[in-house]
């Protein structure tokens, strides 16, 4: 009885094709995470300033980011299964040939192209792996994210390794075996659409007239808490460095914390997709950014290695919200899961890099300490919309999914 119990409960779970959809998340975002250090070295190569390369470092953000919920909109109505495998292409061509612009206006191009090419694919890559998750939506967009979070993690210490050996061509060098993984995208995408087909046609069944009841505050209130929760993540990301400099530490130390707080993420997006099928999105989420702030704070006030362990622990917190926030939106869209994944994945984690530079002017003014303290109660904002959120939800919404 209890093996006839599991297999009803894991009927509707498809993790054949939620691998295949996070493993074409982590070709894109492997070479996404490259971006960064890929426009450094071109900039500084021409002798450019370090406006130019804030600016084509912002076209990469705008075009792969900002506009995510438009491709969305548009892949609900009209989306095709190759939709996703495309946009891969695309970010895996553009980003191959970066290293070898000739010019700004080259680089420019190249990077539209690929945050084109992502941000097609992110949105069409959230709406198949809610299809594919069944009743476990947590559990499924945390497939999805953590593929992507793999792949951003190893980007950045595999083009340096590249541009340290080839300069120029390090780019390049990535493209053959580029080619061969989206090649396997192609066809783990497509067997993967035939798995959904199941699920796409009940959700096509939906009474259209649910999109005159969208709830725009309770995904703006979500929007936001994720916003808010991705600017507390992005500052350490990016004034940790600030901060070890100013009590001693060296470059290297700096660069394998912040290596270590990204890694470490991913465990909390694998319990996020847990927590969230088995206490509730808004549950999960809210004793996830509470329990984060004590652990960020402890940071600058236990010992050192006690507080790196806090540090650790509290971005393993802030990521457990990752895929609960994306399932509420969805829950709150079911007729546009492409657009639901675009709010979170574009505009909110958008919204919250821009105000990482809000960030800097404390940084600048009081001090990094005092502007990451100020920051490690952020999430408290992000939990209070969580609970303005779950008065707003229908009670099937705050249920789990699957019993703990």
């Amino acid at each position: 009885m209890a093996q006839a119990v599991a297999k009803a409960k894991g009927a509707d779970w498809n993790l054949s094709g939620l691998l295949a959809i996070a493993f074409g998340h982590g070709v894109n975002d492997f070479f996404s995470g490259t971006v960064a250090l890929t426009i450094f070295f071109v900039a500084t190569s021409a002798g450019l300033s370090a406006w130019y390369q804030g600016a084509v470092g912002f076209l990469w953000y705008l075009t792969s980011s900002i506009v995510q919920p438009f491709f969305g909109a548009y892949s609900d109505r009209h989306g095709r299964w190759w939709f996703m495998p495309t946009g891969v292409l695309m970010v895996v061509t553009a980003i191959s040939f970066a290293s070898l612009a000739g010019s700004l206006w080259m680089l420019s191009l190249l990077v539209v192209i690929g945050g084109l090419g992502s941000a097609v694919m992110h949105p069409e890559a959230g709406k198949y792996a809610a299809l594919l998750s069944g009743s476990r939506k947590s559990g499924g967009i945390s497939v999805f994210q953590m593929g992507g979070s793999f792949g951003f993690a190893f980007g950045p210490v595999a083009i340096a390794a590249l541009l340290a050996h080839f300069g120029t061509w390090a780019s390049l060098v990535m493209l053959p075996l580029g080619l061969v993984a989206v090649a396997c995208v192609y066809v783990g995408i497509r067997r993967a659409h035939v798995m959904a087909q199941p699920a796409h046609e009940t959700q096509r069944k939906l009474d259209p007239a649910a999109a005159a009841s969208i709830d725009r505050l309770g995904i703006g209130l979500v929007v936001a808490s994720t916003a808010a929760r991705f600017l507390t993540t992005a500052a350490f990301m990016t004034y940790l460095p600030n901060l070890l400099a100013a009590r001693g530490g060296s470059i290297v130390q700096a660069g394998q914390l912040v290596t270590a707080f990204l890694l470490v993420g991913i465990i909390g997006m694998y319990l996020g997709g847990y927590l969230g099928d088995r206490l509730g999105s808004v549950t999960a989420s809210v004793i996830a950014l509470v329990a984060a702030v004590p652990c960020l704070l402890g940071f600058f006030f236990a010992p050192t290695v006690v507080g790196i362990g806090l540090l650790l622990l509290g971005n393993i917190f802030l990521s457990v919200q990752n895929a609960p926030g994306v399932v509420i939106v969805q829950s709150l869209l079911p007729r546009n899961l492409g657009m639901a994944l675009g709010l979170i994945n574009g505009v909110a984690f958008g919204v919250g890099s821009v105000l990482v530079t809000v960030v800097g002017i404390a940084v600048t003014r009081f001090g990094p300490e005092a502007a990451l303290i100020d920051v490690s109660v952020m999430p408290l904002l992000g939990a209070a919309a969580y609970l303005v959120v779950a008065k707003r939800l229908s009670p099937a919404s705050l249920r789990p999914a699957v019993g703990a």
